[in-house]
């Protein structure tokens, strides 16, 4: 090849976009959705599945029970980490099989029709539940909130009809295509990692008390109502379990991103570490600034961070920051 071929064949080549397109062809795939999507958005829409601002939040009163303080600081460090290895594993998979279907193509090709189908509907169920579990935990806040701020009673019902609502507008987003959508996910990631700076830093700078290191990485707390430790301890490891979940968001819009092969992949495994920072920092920030420990569990509000805001930093503090 001479010199001057290179450029020209540099030139030709076909851009990351109709390369992934062959490459679907060569799986036996035909690609019927349109490449709307970068690579931060790509990585925006696991970042924001994962949210640690709804994980950590909605599961931190149920933390404080099962293990306490330590299970939780010392529970997300494990967890992430073992999460991380599961991810980059992932990612490697969805690098060869760039594809919608993700996880359940993924199992179908490497394991069998069987697994693909088990695969397909244990996804599913897992998406439903997390999917609830995240607009009921929402529910849950803007009742708190609206508590706070003027004194409406939060019942079962209401918290339902709340709950409801928040489901109906995510769905309506949703229809609006994958632009939206990619928007969306783009400002949520700056959101979470504002909204925890903010968090952190006023719950850091504001209170004239804080508890010790000590405290916060060796208190081990049991009201569960079982005697064995290591038991509690895996219960208390949920919270962390629970919050690390959805990163293989990239993987199924991976059809509609640009270079999906390298950019899915780096998507996945971006969005777990930097959400096992951010988490960390979370919930660190909420456990050094308790001022009573049996009050932020049995809060008015029924949400535990609400009221360690309330205690740490007054009624005038800003609580919508952590109703989202």
């Amino acid at each position: 090849m001479s010199r001057t071929e290179a450029p020209i064949d540099a030139i030709r080549k076909p851009p990351p976009s109709q390369d992934e397109e062959a490459r679907l062809r060569e799986l036996g795939y035909q690609p019927v959705l349109a490449r709307r999507m970068d690579g931060f958005g790509n990585f925006a829409i696991s970042f924001s599945v994962i949210s640690v601002l709804s994980g950590c939040m909605t599961l931190y009163g149920f933390g404080l029970g099962t293990g306490g303080p330590s299970v939780m600081l010392w529970g997300w460090i494990g967890v992430g980490l073992f999460v991380l290895c599961v991810g980059l594993a992932l990612a490697e998979v969805t690098s060869a099989y760039p594809t919608s279907g993700a996880l359940y193509y993924m199992a179908d090709r490497l394991g069998g029709r069987r697994w693909g189908w088990y695969t397909g509907w244990l996804n599913l169920l897992g998406l439903l539940g997390a999917i609830a579990g995240i607009d009921y935990g929402a529910a849950l806040f803007t009742g708190a909130f609206l508590n706070l701020q003027w004194g409406f009673v939060p019942t079962p019902g209401s918290t339902f009809l709340i709950f409801l609502a928040i489901l109906l507008l995510h769905a309506g987003l949703n229809l609006f295509g994958v632009r939206l959508v990619s928007v969306l996910n783009s400002v949520s990631v700056w959101w979470h990692l504002v909204g925890v700076a903010v968090i952190v830093g006023a719950l850091a700078f504001v209170p004239d008390h804080h508890q010790s290191v000590g405290f916060v990485f060796t208190t081990f707390v049991n009201d569960t109502g079982w005697a064995n430790p290591f038991y509690v301890a895996a219960i208390g490891l949920l919270l962390a379990q629970y919050t690390f979940s959805g990163y293989d968001a990239s993987a199924h819009l991976s059809e509609e991103t640009s270079n999906a092969s390298v950019t899915a992949a780096k998507g996945i495994v971006r969005s777990i570490w930097v959400s096992w920072l951010a988490g960390f920092a979370l919930l660190a920030g909420l456990t050094f600034a308790i001022q009573d420990y049996a009050g932020t569990q049995n809060s008015a509000t029924g949400v535990p961070p609400a009221q360690i805001f309330l205690d740490a930093l007054g009624s005038a503090a800003p609580p919508s920051c952590s109703s989202w």
